[in-house]
């Protein structure tokens, strides 16, 4: 056979496999006609990253397929592919013939691979996880899984003919029933691909309530991968609400060191709107989107012989993964750990906490602070709001330790001036400082105007209509949304999502504080001002990039958006 028709062979070969391995997906996910958006994404996934398979001829067919999928989908919706299982078992009997035993078996265990692949996530917004598989698509892969099985040998069929002849077992070549509930049961360290940072899939596998307003979600990446991270950075989930998606970004409360799973810890709050939708609708199987990892909040880049933890409420999730991956990687820091929460009942992760200190013997002094205690509630600890007595009783040695601080916004400065009136050198003090977007009820953000001292309040007008009024008096900047052919107003000193979110042009956002970066945009023209990001590398701001939350126009700019 000569090299072209070698060449003409191996593309017919890459054609037909690339076919086969569609039809083993929509006869799984289609049988009963009703495919979801969500099968449609988890197989694209598939379909693009193939570290998940090391069969060759399946990767080949993978990457044929990325090339023909919409011709090919579209054959499959005119009725000229057909995608049934006598179509399918005539595929394998001639990759059977073409390939020999040996490699057409290995691509039927791939195969079967995919179709566990397939079959295993949730969708409909983990409505069919909740419910169980529907009987047509389990008649459908059972169908499946019979035609890849690995064929029976003589020896073994000799075997079931003779009682005296105890068979000996196969080892198996595909996922067994019940391998789904191990989601790292895939994955070595080594030969897992990781996730460093990036746009992931991810599904809920647990939800733990930490206390009786704080929940934590535990997530896996599907397909599966390890998570790779600094402890005290956080993520931005992606979350599809009432018809939109929303981003909001949340501090990764599990450890590097256990790379299996990403966990974040969630506090209920009053109107927390996104918060509330998450506590009542985030459930094992649900899947979304993360981005990430973001922020310098970590003790990873400050390497110090003694470290000083101080967590208001929630503001503990960063410090716990902190000190969890402390723990694990054998750190021989000396750290003090100072959390102040509402009550003894608000102490979130307060058995693990306990844990560690026992772990970690004198390498850690735990302070909890409850702000009161309950008539008749037992406890033996300081209580108060902290104080720069508790510091001196709690972190006598502060000005010789390395500062991490996380907590509201106003807990955080009243620490900030302690430790400035003390003369701690703020070099070695860190904050974490993103925060939530208001989210109290699914209507645009309230507008945030021009602030301007000397603009006069306007009399007669309510409050409603006060904002838009005063911002068209007192536009000094405008924006054109090129793509979107949107020309706006603002203030000159409103921020550039402030002004976008006035007049309802969508720009994708979480933190708006300068730090996660879901909000960047490119300017094509103009000036934009920015003070305080931490988003940007120097040359995506050479190149035009900017932050939407803290950028403010300087006359016209004109956006890519």
């Amino acid at each position: 056979m000569d090299t072209l028709t070698e060449t003409m062979t191996a593309e017919a070969q890459g054609t037909d496999l690339a076919v086969l391995v569609f039809l083993v997906f929509v006869f799984v996910s289609d049988s009963e006609k009703d495919i979801t958006p969500q099968e449609v994404q988890r197989f694209q996934m598939l379909m693009n990253d193939l570290h998940w398979t090391d069969n060759e001829d399946m990767c080949r067919a993978l990457t044929t397929l990325r090339f023909n999928y919409t011709a090919t989908w579209a054959d499959y919706e005119a009725g000229t592919l057909a995608a049934d299982r006598d179509a399918i078992a005539g595929q394998l009997v001639r990759f059977d013939r073409a390939f020999g035993s040996e490699r057409a078996d290995a691509l039927k265990a791939s195969l079967a691979d995919l179709v566990q692949r397939i079959s295993r996530g949730p969708s409909r917004s983990g409505v069919r996880f909740a419910l169980g598989e529907s009987k047509g698509r389990a008649s459908a892969r059972q169908e499946l899984e019979a035609l890849l099985a690995p064929p029976i040998s003589a020896a073994a069929t000799a075997a079931s003919r003779d009682p005296e002849i105890e068979p000996k077992p196969e080892p198996a070549l595909t996922a067994t029933p019940g391998t789904e509930s191990w989601p790292a049961a895939r994955m070595a360290i080594g030969d897992a691909p990781v996730w460093q940072g990036g746009q992931l899939r991810v599904r809920c596998i647990s939800c733990v309530d930490e206390t009786r307003d704080t929940r934590t979600f535990t997530l896996a990446a599907d397909p599966p991968r390890l998570f790779s991270y600094k402890p005290g950075q956080f993520v931005t989930l992606e979350l599809p609400i009432d018809g939109r998606i929303l981003r909001r970004s949340y501090t990764i409360s599990s450890s590097p060191s256990r790379p299996y799973t990403l966990s974040i810890t969630v506090k209920r709050v009053p109107k927390g709107w996104v918060s509330n939708w998450l506590h009542d609708t985030m459930t094992p199987g649900f899947e979304l989107d993360l981005i990430g990892p973001h922020g310098h909040f970590t003790c990873v880049d400050r390497p110090a012989s003694k470290l000083l933890f101080i967590a208001g409420g929630s503001g503990i999730t960063p410090a716990m993964s902190m000190l969890r991956w402390l723990a694990d990687t054998g750190c021989a820091a000396d750290i003090v750990l100072i959390n102040n929460v509402r009550t003894p009942d608000d102490v979130i992760f307060g058995q693990e906490l306990q844990h560690l200190s026992s772990r970690l013997g004198d390498a850690l002094r735990l302070a909890v602070v409850p702000s009161r205690v309950s008539p008749g509630q037992s406890w033996n600890g300081p209580t108060g709001h902290f104080s720069e007595a508790l510091l001196r009783l709690l972190a006598p040695d502060v000005l010789e330790r390395e500062v991490f601080v996380c907590g509201p916004s106003g807990y955080m400065a009243t620490i900030r001036m302690l430790l400035q009136a003390r003369g701690f050198p703020m070099a070695r003090y860190h904050e974490e400082s993103f925060g939530g977007a208001p989210a109290s009820a699914p209507a645009l953000p309230a507008p945030q105007v021009s602030r301007a001292p000397q603009a006069p309040p306007v009399p007669g007008v309510t409050a409603a209509t006060a904002p838009a009024s005063i911002a068209a008096a007192s536009a000094e900047a405008r924006l054109v949304f090129r793509n979107s052919n949107r020309t706006i107003d603002c203030g000159a000193d409103e921020s550039i999502l402030d002004a976008a979110d006035r007049h309802a042009v969508p720009v994708p956002s979480s933190c708006r504080s300068g730090v996660c970066g879901t909000c960047r945009m490119r300017k094509l023209s103009g000036t934009v001002s920015m003070e305080g990001q931490a988003a940007l590398s120097d040359p995506e701001i050479a190149e035009g990039y900017f932050l939407a939350c803290i950028g403010q126009a300087r006359g016209t700019v004109v956006i890519d958006a």
